[in-house]
């Protein structure tokens, strides 16, 4: 019997394509969601879960003149209702009659949840395309990630492969449990919506309204350092919110690894010599720290390390 013998090195090379492939592969479809997630005309229901918590909402979603326009309405718990123009956000609360107004143009939501472009996230998360099933009666494909590190958590994207438009999301814990989903019950991908579907449901004359005024700022302004760099995450954001009658001057810091995301806040208030704590809410990790005078809160969907490791390397710059 003749053996033969297969070089080491093409052997290797060999039993990598198939990974490689389901790489590539699972880059292309998220690639698909960012884009599909925008640029696509949809309307329909999804349902939040974390926990016992249970949300449901309707969305309505177009791209005007390559402006984004959206409008959500809760059907459950607390009326309320979210019109977005671009960066543009207003929040309206009928009980309250009022009208928030803010510009949001680094916060993403369900379906849209990913950036338009993917950047570095192959190296720091494991893409892989996954299985098929059907979300909200549509045939569907699932996109996994999972975290390089123990700085994130993994997610489970399943999408509509005609359109990319993302039907559900799961976050994926430290031990695969699931912390949060989003996902549509019923969904209509394309053609156009019903008439008034983005048009707001209250009258703008009726209501308060309050404007959030943020003043960007840049890195040398900020009067904070942040020692600890983690790996993947670069600040994406630094605002300052003017004092209120009742709320004192806050800074504002995101730090994101294009999908991940951290806010630090910082402000004056609190207790010296508060003991520093770690709590979860829901799928958010909060960091609380008391230095001097200011009080400091580390906050996101990530493991509890990465904020008390943020945290614990936030000192005031020296003048």
């Amino acid at each position: 019997m003749t053996v033969v013998r297969i070089p080491l090195l093409v052997l290797t090379a060999f039993l990598l394509l198939p990974a490689s492939a389901s790489a590539d592969d699972g880059l292309a479809l998220l690639q698909h969601i960012a884009e599909g997630s925008r640029q696509m005309t949809y309307s329909g229901i999804f349902v939040y879960r974390s926990g016992g918590k249970v949300d449901t909402s309707h969305i309505a979603h177009s791209l005007s003149d390559g402006v984004e326009v959206e409008r959500i309405e809760a059907l459950d718990g607390s009326p309320r209702e979210v019109l977005r123009a671009g960066s543009e956000v207003k929040c309206f609360f009928p009980e309250e009659k009022l009208v928030i107004i803010e510009n949001r143009s680094n916060q993403r939501g369900f379906p849209a949840l990913l950036p338009a472009g993917l950047g570095a996230l192959p190296e720091h998360y494991i893409i892989r395309s996954g299985g098929q099933g059907r979300v909200a009666g549509i045939p569907s494909r699932a996109v996994l990630l999972e975290p390089r590190d123990e700085l994130r958590y993994g997610h489970e994207f399943w999408m509509d492969l005609a359109s990319g438009l993302l039907l559900k999301a799961n976050l994926i814990g430290e031990r695969g449990e699931t912390l949060e989903s989003f996902a549509f019950t019923q969904v209509k991908i394309g053609g156009p919506l019903e008439q008034g579907a983005l048009k707001p449901h209250f009258d703008s004359e009726r209501v308060r309204v309050q404007q959030v005024r943020a003043i960007e700022l840049k890195a040398e302004d900020l009067g904070w350092n942040f020692r600890t760099v983690l790996p993947g995450f670069r600040r994406v954001a630094a605002m300052k919110r003017p004092a209120a009658a009742e709320n004192p001057e806050r800074l504002h810091v995101v730090f994101s690894d294009g999908l991940a995301s951290i806010s630090v806040f910082v402000e004056s208030g609190g207790a010296v010599g508060e003991a520093d704590a770690v709590a979860a809410v829901g799928p958010v990790n909060v960091y609380r720290r008391q230095l001097g005078e200011y009080r400091l809160v580390v906050m996101g969907e990530v493991p509890a390390l990465a904020v008390k490791r943020l945290g614990d390397g936030i000192e005031r710059r020296r003048k």
